[in-house]
């Protein structure tokens, strides 16, 4: 079954996010607890301030998949719902076509120095 892989949304203030870090590249197999990524949100995005807040967040597979392909790389500037990439719950089955339903995910709130890269 081929499964999307897309950008939840993080916080009612969240507009967008940027791919702060890649932890898992196409071809990895995913199982429940699996970091796929960090992300950096300004939660401050809907009002201009000197110094926005700024949260940093880990996206996590929560179920068995196929990371298939990853669409984003470090930098890239992302909306909630946007997607990120594609997995499939065998290893060897076409990617061809639509995706029968989001891969299961959640995202959970880390520190990170803002310096590091």
């Amino acid at each position: 079954m081929i499964l999307s892989l897309s950008l939840p949304r993080v916080g009612d203030r969240m507009h967008r996010g940027t791919v702060h870090r890649l932890l898992a590249k196409a071809g990895d197999a995913l199982r429940p607890g699996t970091p796929l990524l960090e992300i950096r949100v300004d939660l401050g995005a809907a009002k201009e301030q000197d110094c926005p807040p700024l949260a940093f967040f880990r996206i996590i597979a929560t179920e068995r998949a196929y990371l298939r392909s990853i669409a984003v790389s470090p930098s890239t500037v992302v909306d909630p719902g946007a997607p990120l990439g594609v997995a499939s719950t065998e290893i060897d089955e076409s990617v061809d076509g639509p995706a029968a339903r989001a891969l299961r995910t959640t995202a959970i709130a880390i520190q990170v120095d803002p310096l590091s890269r």
